[in-house]
């Protein structure tokens, strides 16, 4: 399985349920439509304004407090200023099994033991995970969801899985299914809701939301699905993250690029700084995209284009707080997070605990 697993932490918004369709796209025989009758949009809802010339700004020696056992006691919001939320992380153990890591907003650090599993994501709530597991003798992997103290099987034969970008407990997978691909969605019931059927096998779902699905077809085609699961455009590149409002963060090669679910596309002309894209997340208000690579973190500024390197750590998992403020991202020894007001401050907490997954809880939830 790919790590582009695209999880972005978003609000929560409850949408009511779409009746199941089963449409067929026979996505092979769909030629590439980039480049035909699609302009170069603005992120801006104002096209008059005019760009900005792109920067690289390095964020050096930037500041960074350990924050130890008494601090972790009195919740994050006496430790961190400024921040408002929770912090939840999955980490791994001594023993390969998991933690579920929660540091109020006030009160001391509580602790969960979990079952195993592999690519751990959390969803836009931070209260549901999705991990994958390789059972010897099956083809893909074997999916399961659900709460810390309740993780239960969805389905095997997997090829991905994303959540939804904006509803709570809402997972989209991919499914080996003969020499086709079948796409399914499920929710907290764990009954898994067939979608359609595409033509491709090892199709991947590389995010989704109200808006529809980003599917990657092949390893440098993007299909884009509406909301009903019919075809509705095709681009060129590897999408990595997804917006509720419909735009996605890309790569074309070496060059990144902002793709809207609408039509249309944004190309970003600043280098990112980071060596070959991992992941990413957009900022819940969409002013910001986190990218990691290879070689370390950058925040992509939308509107501007200016590029701030955070960071020569890579990382598994990337977050924002709910005020789009501070940047976490799991790291082996805990999580650090970043308050990108300036001057930048960075904090390194829950050291005692590998990190593999980070989120956020946000205040009615923690």
């Amino acid at each position: 399985m790919s790590d582009r697993e695209n999880v972005v932490e978003d609000g929560l918004t409850t949408i009511p349920d779409r009746p199941p369709t089963r449409p067929t796209w026979m996505l092979g025989a769909v030629g590439f439509a980039l480049g035909l009758g699609l302009g170069v949009l603005v992120v801006s809802p104002d096209p008059a304004v005019e760009t900005p010339v792109p920067t690289t700004t390095a964020v050096a020696d930037t500041p960074e407090t350990t924050v130890g056992e008494p601090a972790l006691d009195s919740g994050v919001a006496g430790t961190i200023e400024g921040f408002p939320d929770a912090i939840v992380a999955i980490a791994r153990t001594p023993s390969t099994s998991l933690d579920h890591v929660l540091w109020p907003r006030e009160g001391e650090v509580r602790v969960r033991s979990m079952t195993g599993g592999d690519h751990a994501a959390l969803d836009t709530s931070s209260q549901f995970i999705a991990f994958s597991d390789r059972v010897p003798g099956l083809d893909g992997l074997l999916l399961s969801m659900g709460r810390f103290n309740s993780i239960q099987p969805v389905a095997s034969s997997v090829i991905s899985y994303a959540w939804h970008d904006t509803e709570a407990a809402h997972l989209s997978f991919t499914q080996f299914a003969g020499d086709l691909t079948r796409m399914y969605t499920v929710r907290a019931d764990l009954n898994p809701v067939l979608v359609g059927e595409l033509s491709v096998v090892g199709a991947s779902v590389a995010g989704w939301g109200d808006w529809g699905w980003a599917i990657q077809q092949t390893p440098d085609e993007i299909v884009l699905l509406n909301p009903e699961g019919a075809f509705k455009d095709s681009e060129v590149g590897v999408v990595f993250a997804s917006h509720g409002s419909g735009w996605l963060f890309a790569m074309e090669e070496d060059e990144a690029k902002l793709v809207s679910a609408g039509g249309g596309v944004r190309r970003i002309q600043t280098p990112l700084e980071v060596g070959t894209v991992r992941r990413a997340a957009f900022s819940p208000d969409a002013s910001r995209i986190a990218v990691v690579g290879s070689s370390g973190i950058s925040v992509l500024d939308v509107e501007t284009q200016e590029v701030s390197r955070l960071s020569d750590f890579t990382s598994l998992s990337v977050a924002w707080s709910s005020d789009s403020r501070f940047l976490l991202a799991a790291a082996p020894s805990g999580v650090a997070v970043i308050d990108l007001e300036e001057p930048v401050v960075g904090y390194r907490v829950l050291d005692a605990y590998p990190a593999v997954a980070v989120g956020v809880l946000r205040l009615q939830a923690s």
